[in-house]
Protein backbone atom coordinates (compact mmCIF):
# COMPACT_ATOMS: atom_id res chain seq x y z
CA UNK A 1 0.00 0.00 0.00
CA UNK A 2 1.20 3.76 -1.21
CA UNK A 3 2.73 5.63 2.11
CA UNK A 4 1.44 9.22 2.45
CA UNK A 5 4.09 11.64 3.09
CA UNK A 6 2.19 15.18 2.97
CA UNK A 7 4.09 18.64 3.48
CA UNK A 8 1.45 19.96 6.14
CA UNK A 9 2.43 16.52 8.85
CA UNK A 10 5.99 16.19 7.75
CA UNK A 11 6.78 19.99 8.58
CA UNK A 12 6.11 20.39 11.66
CA UNK A 13 8.15 16.79 12.43
CA UNK A 14 11.10 18.07 10.89
CA UNK A 15 10.92 21.32 12.57
CA UNK A 16 10.78 19.78 15.58
CA UNK A 17 14.48 18.28 14.87
CA UNK A 18 17.56 19.20 15.94
CA UNK A 19 19.57 20.95 12.80
CA UNK A 20 21.78 17.81 11.83
CA UNK A 21 18.99 15.80 12.05
CA UNK A 22 16.34 17.81 10.46
CA UNK A 23 18.97 18.13 7.51
CA UNK A 24 19.02 14.27 7.11
CA UNK A 25 15.58 13.99 7.06
CA UNK A 26 14.60 16.53 4.88
CA UNK A 27 16.92 15.37 2.30
CA UNK A 28 15.68 11.48 1.97
CA UNK A 29 11.69 13.58 2.04
CA UNK A 30 12.94 15.71 -0.33
CA UNK A 31 14.44 13.63 -2.91
CA UNK A 32 11.03 10.89 -2.38
CA UNK A 33 8.57 13.29 -2.53
CA UNK A 34 9.79 16.19 -5.05
CA UNK A 35 9.75 18.42 -1.87
CA UNK A 36 6.01 16.89 -1.06
CA UNK A 37 5.05 17.80 -4.61
CA UNK A 38 4.46 13.79 -5.17
CA UNK A 39 3.57 12.99 -1.46
CA UNK A 40 2.07 9.47 -2.43
CA UNK A 41 5.39 7.06 -2.01
CA UNK A 42 4.80 3.14 -3.17
CA UNK A 43 7.50 0.11 -2.45
CA UNK A 44 9.29 0.22 -5.44
CA UNK A 45 10.49 3.98 -4.97
CA UNK A 46 10.98 3.73 -1.65
CA UNK A 47 13.74 0.82 -2.21
CA UNK A 48 15.01 2.38 -5.26
CA UNK A 49 15.87 5.46 -3.14
CA UNK A 50 17.53 3.57 -0.50
CA UNK A 51 19.40 0.91 -2.87
CA UNK A 52 20.31 3.14 -5.73
CA UNK A 53 19.69 6.97 -5.01
CA UNK A 54 20.92 7.76 -1.65
CA UNK A 55 23.91 5.31 -1.95
CA UNK A 56 24.96 6.52 -5.69
CA UNK A 57 23.66 9.80 -5.77
CA UNK A 58 25.03 11.55 -1.77
CA UNK A 59 28.08 11.80 -2.21
CA UNK A 60 28.85 11.06 1.41
CA UNK A 61 29.95 8.40 3.89
CA UNK A 62 28.91 5.12 4.73
CA UNK A 63 28.06 6.13 8.12
CA UNK A 64 25.92 9.09 7.31
CA UNK A 65 23.90 7.45 4.48
CA UNK A 66 22.91 5.03 7.20
CA UNK A 67 22.15 8.00 9.41
CA UNK A 68 19.99 9.14 6.68
CA UNK A 69 18.24 6.10 6.10
CA UNK A 70 17.17 5.37 10.01
CA UNK A 71 16.01 9.36 10.15
CA UNK A 72 13.89 8.37 7.26
CA UNK A 73 12.86 5.32 9.22
CA UNK A 74 11.90 7.68 11.98
CA UNK A 75 9.78 10.19 10.19
CA UNK A 76 8.10 6.99 8.81
CA UNK A 77 7.48 5.76 11.99
CA UNK A 78 6.31 9.11 13.38
CA UNK A 79 3.37 8.99 10.47
CA UNK A 80 2.33 5.54 11.17
CA UNK A 81 4.45 4.12 8.57
CA UNK A 82 5.75 1.30 10.27
CA UNK A 83 6.09 -1.22 7.44
CA UNK A 84 8.02 1.23 5.38
CA UNK A 85 10.50 2.31 8.53
CA UNK A 86 11.07 -1.40 9.01
CA UNK A 87 12.35 -1.23 5.46
CA UNK A 88 14.55 1.88 5.94
CA UNK A 89 15.94 0.55 9.13
CA UNK A 90 16.71 -3.34 7.72
CA UNK A 91 19.42 -5.34 7.18
CA UNK A 92 19.08 -5.48 3.19
CA UNK A 93 19.31 -1.64 3.43
CA UNK A 94 22.50 -1.99 5.41
CA UNK A 95 24.15 -4.65 3.51
CA UNK A 96 23.54 -3.08 -0.10
CA UNK A 97 24.79 0.21 1.47
CA UNK A 98 27.87 -1.37 2.79
CA UNK A 99 28.33 -2.78 -0.58
CA UNK A 100 28.64 0.52 -2.49
CA UNK A 101 30.99 1.80 -0.10
CA UNK A 102 32.75 -1.23 -0.85
CA UNK A 103 33.29 0.03 -5.35
CA UNK A 104 30.07 0.94 -7.15
CA UNK A 105 29.96 -1.92 -8.93
CA UNK A 106 29.58 -4.15 -5.87
CA UNK A 107 26.52 -1.50 -4.79
CA UNK A 108 25.06 -1.60 -8.39
CA UNK A 109 24.84 -5.62 -7.74
CA UNK A 110 23.56 -5.48 -4.76
CA UNK A 111 21.38 -2.87 -5.57
CA UNK A 112 19.50 -4.98 -8.68
CA UNK A 113 19.65 -8.27 -6.74
CA UNK A 114 17.63 -6.73 -3.41
CA UNK A 115 15.18 -5.06 -6.05
CA UNK A 116 14.43 -8.17 -7.82
CA UNK A 117 14.55 -10.24 -4.56
CA UNK A 118 11.73 -7.67 -2.98
CA UNK A 119 8.99 -8.57 -5.89
CA UNK A 120 7.98 -5.70 -6.92
CA UNK A 121 10.38 -4.59 -10.03
CA UNK A 122 8.50 -5.56 -13.08
CA UNK A 123 10.05 -7.85 -14.69
CA UNK A 124 10.39 -8.34 -18.42
CA UNK A 125 7.64 -10.72 -19.95
CA UNK A 126 6.77 -12.44 -23.47
CA UNK A 127 5.12 -9.90 -24.33
CA UNK A 128 7.03 -6.74 -23.39
CA UNK A 129 10.75 -5.89 -22.26
CA UNK A 130 11.14 -2.92 -20.09
CA UNK A 131 13.38 -0.30 -21.56
CA UNK A 132 16.74 1.08 -20.50
CA UNK A 133 15.49 4.96 -21.48
CA UNK A 134 11.38 4.82 -21.60
CA UNK A 135 9.50 7.68 -22.33
CA UNK A 136 6.09 9.16 -20.77
CA UNK A 137 4.23 6.35 -21.03
CA UNK A 138 6.56 3.43 -20.53
CA UNK A 139 7.45 5.51 -17.33
CA UNK A 140 3.68 5.57 -16.47
CA UNK A 141 2.93 1.38 -17.29
CA UNK A 142 6.67 0.58 -15.40
CA UNK A 143 5.55 2.63 -12.32
CA UNK A 144 1.99 1.05 -12.76
CA UNK A 145 3.22 -2.26 -13.27
CA UNK A 146 5.34 -2.07 -9.68
CA UNK A 147 2.17 -1.00 -7.83
CA UNK A 148 -0.01 -3.87 -9.03
CA UNK A 149 2.79 -6.22 -7.54
CA UNK A 150 2.55 -4.21 -4.36
CA UNK A 151 -0.75 -4.99 -4.41
CA UNK A 152 -0.49 -8.75 -5.60
CA UNK A 153 1.88 -9.35 -2.58
CA UNK A 154 -0.43 -7.33 -0.12
CA UNK A 155 -3.43 -9.49 -1.29
CA UNK A 156 -0.88 -12.86 -1.02
CA UNK A 157 -0.94 -14.09 -5.01
CA UNK A 158 2.82 -14.29 -4.80
CA UNK A 159 5.45 -14.40 -1.63
CA UNK A 160 8.92 -13.36 -3.07
CA UNK A 161 11.55 -16.08 -2.39
CA UNK A 162 8.70 -18.49 -2.42
CA UNK A 163 8.53 -21.88 -5.05
CA UNK A 164 7.08 -20.67 -7.79
CA UNK A 165 6.62 -16.84 -7.43
CA UNK A 166 8.48 -15.41 -10.67
CA UNK A 167 5.56 -17.34 -12.66
CA UNK A 168 3.21 -15.60 -10.19
CA UNK A 169 5.21 -12.23 -10.73
CA UNK A 170 5.41 -12.08 -14.66
CA UNK A 171 1.44 -13.16 -14.97
CA UNK A 172 0.57 -10.40 -12.55
CA UNK A 173 2.23 -8.39 -15.16
CA UNK A 174 0.82 -10.10 -18.15
CA UNK A 175 -2.17 -9.30 -16.43
CA UNK A 176 -1.41 -5.46 -16.24
CA UNK A 177 0.12 -4.86 -19.48
CA UNK A 178 -3.09 -6.36 -21.07
CA UNK A 179 -5.89 -4.03 -18.67
CA UNK A 180 -6.93 -0.92 -19.84
CA UNK A 181 -5.47 2.18 -17.73
CA UNK A 182 -7.35 5.58 -17.28
CA UNK A 183 -3.89 7.04 -16.96
CA UNK A 184 -2.71 5.99 -20.63
CA UNK A 185 -5.84 7.14 -22.22
CA UNK A 186 -7.92 4.33 -21.97
CA UNK A 187 -5.13 2.00 -23.46
CA UNK A 188 -3.70 -0.95 -22.53
CA UNK A 189 -0.26 -0.41 -21.29
CA UNK A 190 1.14 -2.93 -23.88
CA UNK A 191 -0.17 -0.73 -26.55
CA UNK A 192 0.38 3.04 -25.31
CA UNK A 193 3.99 1.90 -24.89
CA UNK A 194 4.12 0.42 -28.54
CA UNK A 195 2.67 3.36 -29.54
CA UNK A 196 5.45 5.67 -27.98
CA UNK A 197 8.34 3.21 -29.30
CA UNK A 198 6.73 3.52 -32.59
CA UNK A 199 6.75 7.04 -32.79
CA UNK A 200 9.85 7.42 -31.84
CA UNK A 201 11.16 4.95 -33.81
CA UNK A 202 9.78 6.96 -36.56
CA UNK A 203 10.11 10.90 -35.82
CA UNK A 204 14.01 10.12 -34.06
CA UNK A 205 15.19 13.77 -32.63
CA UNK A 206 17.37 15.04 -34.74
CA UNK A 207 17.11 12.98 -37.69
CA UNK A 208 14.93 14.86 -40.59
CA UNK A 209 15.48 12.75 -43.11
CA UNK A 210 15.12 9.42 -41.60
CA UNK A 211 11.59 10.99 -40.76
CA UNK A 212 11.13 11.62 -44.26
CA UNK A 213 12.05 8.59 -45.41
CA UNK A 214 9.76 6.80 -43.03
CA UNK A 215 6.74 8.73 -43.32
CA UNK A 216 3.44 7.27 -43.91
CA UNK A 217 4.83 3.80 -42.70
CA UNK A 218 3.82 3.58 -38.97
CA UNK A 219 0.07 2.44 -39.61
CA UNK A 220 1.71 -0.64 -41.85
CA UNK A 221 3.38 -1.40 -38.08
CA UNK A 222 0.60 -1.10 -35.46
CA UNK A 223 -0.93 -4.69 -36.35
CA UNK A 224 1.06 -7.92 -37.31
CA UNK A 225 0.72 -9.18 -40.34
CA UNK A 226 -0.70 -13.05 -40.73
CA UNK A 227 2.16 -16.09 -41.22
CA UNK A 228 2.70 -16.11 -44.78
CA UNK A 229 1.22 -19.48 -46.42
CA UNK A 230 4.12 -21.81 -48.03
CA UNK A 231 6.55 -20.84 -45.95
CA UNK A 232 8.41 -23.83 -45.61
CA UNK A 233 8.82 -23.55 -49.47
CA UNK A 234 10.21 -20.27 -48.76
CA UNK A 235 12.23 -20.58 -45.93
CA UNK A 236 13.16 -25.06 -47.38
CA UNK A 237 16.89 -24.22 -46.85
CA UNK A 238 16.46 -23.78 -43.06
CA UNK A 239 14.37 -26.37 -42.62
CA UNK A 240 16.92 -28.68 -44.33
CA UNK A 241 19.54 -27.53 -42.15
CA UNK A 242 17.79 -28.19 -39.04
CA UNK A 243 17.24 -31.80 -40.13
CA UNK A 244 20.91 -32.10 -40.84
CA UNK A 245 21.42 -30.86 -37.32
CA UNK A 246 18.50 -33.08 -35.74
CA UNK A 247 21.01 -36.00 -37.14
CA UNK A 248 23.78 -34.86 -34.48
CA UNK A 249 26.68 -34.73 -37.15
CA UNK A 250 29.95 -34.83 -35.61
CA UNK A 251 31.73 -31.89 -36.91
CA UNK A 252 35.66 -31.53 -37.66
CA UNK A 253 38.43 -30.61 -36.31
CA UNK A 254 37.82 -27.29 -37.31
CA UNK A 255 34.35 -26.66 -36.64
CA UNK A 256 32.64 -27.85 -39.63
CA UNK A 257 30.20 -29.93 -40.75
CA UNK A 258 31.68 -32.80 -42.13
CA UNK A 259 31.58 -33.14 -45.95
CA UNK A 260 29.25 -35.54 -46.32
CA UNK A 261 26.39 -33.04 -45.23
CA UNK A 262 28.55 -30.16 -47.05
CA UNK A 263 28.05 -32.09 -50.55
CA UNK A 264 24.37 -33.20 -49.37
CA UNK A 265 23.13 -29.81 -49.00
CA UNK A 266 24.73 -27.93 -51.74
CA UNK A 267 23.49 -30.66 -53.76
CA UNK A 268 19.88 -30.60 -52.49
CA UNK A 269 19.73 -27.32 -52.17
CA UNK A 270 21.58 -26.18 -55.96
CA UNK A 271 24.13 -24.29 -54.29
CA UNK A 272 26.88 -25.56 -55.90
CA UNK A 273 27.90 -25.78 -60.10
CA UNK A 274 31.30 -26.97 -59.89
CA UNK A 275 31.98 -30.07 -61.80
CA UNK A 276 34.33 -31.26 -58.19
CA UNK A 277 32.15 -31.43 -55.00
CA UNK A 278 32.55 -29.30 -52.30
CA UNK A 279 35.21 -30.19 -49.58
CA UNK A 280 34.20 -28.23 -46.80
CA UNK A 281 31.58 -26.20 -45.32
CA UNK A 282 33.99 -23.11 -45.97
CA UNK A 283 33.77 -23.52 -50.06
CA UNK A 284 29.54 -22.87 -49.54
CA UNK A 285 29.15 -19.84 -48.12
CA UNK A 286 25.56 -20.04 -48.41
CA UNK A 287 25.17 -22.91 -45.88
CA UNK A 288 28.16 -21.39 -43.49
CA UNK A 289 25.46 -18.10 -43.52
CA UNK A 290 22.39 -20.10 -43.14
CA UNK A 291 24.32 -22.07 -39.81
CA UNK A 292 25.27 -18.95 -38.45
CA UNK A 293 21.70 -17.81 -39.14
CA UNK A 294 20.27 -20.93 -37.20
CA UNK A 295 22.66 -19.97 -34.17
CA UNK A 296 21.64 -16.72 -34.25
CA UNK A 297 18.03 -17.66 -33.85
CA UNK A 298 18.76 -20.31 -31.33
CA UNK A 299 17.79 -23.02 -33.48
CA UNK A 300 20.95 -25.23 -33.19
CA UNK A 301 23.85 -25.42 -31.26
CA UNK A 302 27.19 -26.78 -30.89
CA UNK A 303 27.17 -29.79 -28.18
CA UNK A 304 30.85 -30.58 -27.76
CA UNK A 305 31.94 -32.29 -31.20
CA UNK A 306 28.12 -32.12 -32.41
CA UNK A 307 25.75 -29.95 -34.64
CA UNK A 308 22.79 -30.76 -32.46
CA UNK A 309 19.17 -29.11 -32.19
CA UNK A 310 17.93 -26.68 -29.36
CA UNK A 311 14.81 -27.79 -27.73
CA UNK A 312 13.24 -24.67 -29.60
CA UNK A 313 15.10 -26.24 -32.84
CA UNK A 314 13.25 -29.19 -32.46
CA UNK A 315 9.96 -27.58 -31.79
CA UNK A 316 10.23 -25.49 -34.86
CA UNK A 317 10.52 -28.07 -37.44
CA UNK A 318 7.32 -28.75 -36.85
CA UNK A 319 5.65 -25.64 -36.20
CA UNK A 320 5.59 -22.93 -38.88
CA UNK A 321 4.61 -20.38 -36.19
CA UNK A 322 7.41 -20.79 -33.80
CA UNK A 323 9.95 -20.98 -36.78
CA UNK A 324 8.49 -17.28 -38.72
CA UNK A 325 8.89 -15.96 -34.84
CA UNK A 326 12.42 -17.39 -34.59
CA UNK A 327 13.45 -16.16 -37.84
CA UNK A 328 11.68 -12.35 -38.23
CA UNK A 329 13.21 -11.56 -34.68
CA UNK A 330 16.32 -12.93 -35.64
CA UNK A 331 16.48 -10.86 -38.86
CA UNK A 332 15.18 -7.77 -36.26
CA UNK A 333 17.66 -7.77 -33.30
CA UNK A 334 21.05 -5.85 -33.23
CA UNK A 335 22.22 -2.32 -32.98
CA UNK A 336 25.11 -2.48 -35.41
CA UNK A 337 25.47 -1.52 -38.70
CA UNK A 338 24.21 -4.29 -40.41
CA UNK A 339 21.08 -4.17 -38.79
CA UNK A 340 20.60 -0.16 -39.12
CA UNK A 341 21.34 -0.69 -42.99
CA UNK A 342 18.71 -3.81 -43.22
CA UNK A 343 15.86 -1.85 -40.88
CA UNK A 344 16.41 1.25 -43.72
CA UNK A 345 16.93 -1.49 -46.99
CA UNK A 346 13.34 -3.00 -45.61
CA UNK A 347 11.64 0.13 -45.65
CA UNK A 348 12.82 1.22 -48.76
CA UNK A 349 11.71 -2.07 -50.67
CA UNK A 350 8.28 -2.09 -48.56
CA UNK A 351 7.73 1.02 -51.21
CA UNK A 352 8.45 -0.93 -54.27
CA UNK A 353 11.45 -2.25 -56.28
CA UNK A 354 14.62 -1.16 -56.70
CA UNK A 355 18.24 -0.99 -58.28
CA UNK A 356 20.74 -1.57 -55.89
CA UNK A 357 23.14 0.72 -56.89
CA UNK A 358 19.89 3.10 -56.43
CA UNK A 359 19.84 1.94 -53.25
CA UNK A 360 23.13 2.21 -51.80
CA UNK A 361 22.70 6.25 -53.06
CA UNK A 362 19.11 6.44 -50.88
CA UNK A 363 20.73 5.05 -47.67
CA UNK A 364 23.42 6.52 -47.45
CA UNK A 365 22.48 9.86 -46.13
CA UNK A 366 20.28 8.13 -43.79
CA UNK A 367 23.14 6.63 -42.08
CA UNK A 368 25.43 9.67 -42.01
CA UNK A 369 22.66 11.30 -40.46
CA UNK A 370 22.54 8.38 -37.59
CA UNK A 371 26.09 9.16 -37.26
CA UNK A 372 27.44 5.91 -38.76
CA UNK A 373 30.86 5.92 -40.00
CA UNK A 374 33.92 3.25 -40.64
CA UNK A 375 36.45 5.40 -38.30
CA UNK A 376 36.51 8.56 -36.37
CA UNK A 377 38.79 10.08 -39.75
CA UNK A 378 36.53 8.47 -42.17
CA UNK A 379 33.12 9.60 -43.52
CA UNK A 380 31.01 6.35 -44.69
CA UNK A 381 31.02 6.14 -48.40
CA UNK A 382 28.66 5.04 -51.19
CA UNK A 383 30.92 2.02 -51.66
CA UNK A 384 31.01 0.95 -48.51
CA UNK A 385 27.26 0.87 -48.33
CA UNK A 386 27.30 -1.04 -51.11
CA UNK A 387 29.81 -3.72 -49.74
CA UNK A 388 27.42 -4.06 -46.56
CA UNK A 389 24.28 -4.11 -47.98
CA UNK A 390 25.05 -7.81 -48.71
CA UNK A 391 25.69 -8.56 -45.02
CA UNK A 392 21.86 -7.24 -44.76
CA UNK A 393 20.66 -8.72 -47.75
CA UNK A 394 22.33 -12.23 -47.84
CA UNK A 395 19.86 -14.36 -44.87
CA UNK A 396 16.97 -13.09 -46.13
CA UNK A 397 17.88 -13.92 -49.75
CA UNK A 398 18.42 -17.18 -48.59
CA UNK A 399 15.41 -17.45 -46.65
CA UNK A 400 13.57 -16.77 -49.65
CA UNK A 401 12.50 -13.38 -48.90
CA UNK A 402 14.81 -10.80 -50.91
CA UNK A 403 15.32 -11.74 -54.73
CA UNK A 404 18.54 -10.35 -55.84
CA UNK A 405 18.31 -10.25 -60.36
CA UNK A 406 21.27 -12.51 -61.67
CA UNK A 407 24.02 -9.89 -62.94
CA UNK A 408 24.11 -7.26 -64.26
CA UNK A 409 20.77 -6.92 -63.47
CA UNK A 410 20.52 -5.16 -59.99
CA UNK A 411 16.91 -5.26 -59.68
CA UNK A 412 15.78 -6.45 -55.83
CA UNK A 413 12.64 -6.79 -54.53
CA UNK A 414 10.40 -8.42 -51.74
CA UNK A 415 8.81 -11.43 -52.77
CA UNK A 416 4.94 -12.57 -51.55
CA UNK A 417 7.14 -14.19 -48.35
CA UNK A 418 9.36 -11.20 -47.91
CA UNK A 419 6.52 -8.77 -47.86
CA UNK A 420 5.15 -10.16 -44.28
CA UNK A 421 8.74 -11.01 -43.33
CA UNK A 422 9.76 -6.62 -43.81
CA UNK A 423 6.66 -6.04 -41.89
CA UNK A 424 6.77 -8.17 -38.86
CA UNK A 425 11.00 -7.54 -38.57
CA UNK A 426 10.13 -3.21 -39.09
CA UNK A 427 7.33 -3.97 -36.08
CA UNK A 428 9.56 -5.79 -33.67
CA UNK A 429 12.62 -3.26 -34.54
CA UNK A 430 10.11 -0.40 -33.65
CA UNK A 431 8.57 -1.40 -30.71
CA UNK A 432 11.57 -2.71 -29.50
CA UNK A 433 12.58 -1.39 -25.76
CA UNK A 434 15.28 1.90 -26.07
CA UNK A 435 18.53 1.45 -24.77
CA UNK A 436 19.21 4.63 -25.69
CA UNK A 437 18.20 8.45 -25.66
CA UNK A 438 18.80 9.58 -28.79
Amino acid sequence: MPWHLPADRVEPLLQSLDSDRETDTRAAWDWLTASGDAPQVDLFHLEYFLWYQLPAKFLTDLQHRRAVATALADLLSELGHEDAAAVCRGTVTMRVLAEWDRSSDAGHRAFRKALTDSGVDPPDTDAMAWGGYMGAAESLAFDGAAAWLEEAIGRGEFTPGAKGWKAAQAEVVRRFLITPCQALDGRTPEAAVADERREFWALRPGQPLRTSFLEGGLPQLVSAPAVPQGIGHAIAPLLRLLEVAGAKPRLTPSGYLPPAAVRTLARDLGWWREESEPRSEADVYQISTLREFANQAGLVRRAQAFLTLTEVGRRALSDSDLLWERVTRTLAVGDHFTSALRELLLARLLKGDGDLGTIDGELLPLLAEAGWRPTEALELTEEMVSYRLWDAIRPMDLLGMIEVAPWPDRRVRLTDVGRPAALTVLRYRSTAPRQSIL
